[in-house]
């Protein structure tokens, strides 16, 4: 029997059957509902799905951020390789000496907002100097020095000037590449990017994604990027998760998913997205989400999808592999 703690060697975290709830007066909100994730060494993991699917509370559950109470992580593993070590980042307490060491410097996050992420009573400088002391033992003045070297790795004019600026004194663009600059400071195995183009125009955004590239083969980093973008996805990511609902319906490498989704979920967010020379109506997915406090006994995704059957209102369909490397979680192929 494998053991409960073990990776394949390839891969760096891995989340098993992860569940989050938060605890509410009048009722359990389902935010993340058992979903099973890998992520390779050196490898991009995108993703996706509508707002409310639960990419950002598995994301802060990883990172062990789960405000307590309302939340909790009720039932499986994040299972992280460290220093030759599997750890399960669940048995951690979210507060101890130990996943504050994981949490900078073996996993770093890039939040959706970078103003309310950044602290305004503090110069950007002395912002990412306080990461790097808090993670390697250096001088305030080393610190500086590793803080304005991350300015100029992310691209920043006039990194110098910038050092002693505060916050609001930056465009949205800058105060993303401060964000991953911050993210970067202790070289992290991991790089959460949650949203990290939002409400930048098409021109900064690109920017930010050759930027992520090329600082991830700098640093050998892998990279989770939290995102609805299907065009961000399509140039960053390896391997692509479709979130639903509080779980992962389909799983497969990129090009796969682009080409040969399964599920009808992926099926509606390709249908709906405009393709750059492509003349044809786009197709939005009938319906709402239903909110994750609702009890559902079938599939989830049913009273919208066009090719229901009877059973996908009664059973829940689980993962697993119709094809090598796919995964999809379907009654249309059980």
């Amino acid at each position: 029997m494998e053991h409960p703690t073990y990776l394949d060697p390839e891969t760096i975290l891995e989340i098993r059957n992860l569940k989050t709830y938060f605890f509410l007066d009048r009722a359990t909100v389902r935010a993340v509902d058992g979903v099973n994730l890998r992520l390779g060494r050196k490898e991009t993991l995108g993703l996706v799905g509508e707002s409310g699917c639960g990419k950002s509370v598995t994301a802060l559950s990883i990172m062990r951020l789960i405000q307590s109470p309302p939340g909790k992580i009720i039932d499986g593993q994040i299972l992280l390789r460290r220093n030759g070590q599997v750890v399960d980042l669940v048995q951690l307490d979210p507060h101890g000496p130990e996943i504050r060491e994981i949490r900078g410097g073996e996993i770093a996050m890039v939040f959706q907002e970078p103003m309310t992420s950044l602290n305004p009573l503090y110069t950007i400088g002395s912002q990412i100097a306080e990461a790097v002391q808090l993670h390697q033992k250096v001088s305030r003045k080393e610190a500086m020095e590793r803080a304005l070297e991350m300015l100029r790795k992310v691209q920043i004019g006039d990194p110098e000037r910038r050092l002693h600026e505060y916050p609001h004194q930056l465009s949205g663009g800058m105060r993303q590449r401060v964000m991953i600059a911050l993210a970067l400071s202790c070289n992290p195995a991991i790089l959460i990017a949650d949203e990290p183009t939002t409400a930048l125009d098409v021109t900064v955004q690109a920017q930010i994604l050759d930027l992520m590239r090329q600082l991830q083969e700098d640093f050998d980093s892998s990279i989770i990027m939290i995102t609805h973008n299907l065009g961000v996805v399509s140039q960053m990511a390896d391997r692509v998760a479709v979130m639903y609902l509080g779980k992962v319906v389909e799983y497969s490498d990129v090009r796969e998913i682009f080409h040969n989704p399964l599920h009808p979920y992926t099926s509606g967010l390709l249908k709906s997205v405009p393709v750059f020379g492509r003349k044809r109506q786009l197709v939005p997915i009938e319906g709402m989400v239903p909110t994750p406090t609702e009890e559902i006994h079938g599939c989830a995704f049913a009273p919208r999808c066009p090719q229901a059957m009877k059973i996908c209102r009664e059973e829940q369909p689980t993962l697993k592999e119709v094809q090598p490397g796919h995964e999809v979680s379907c009654w249309l192929y059980e």
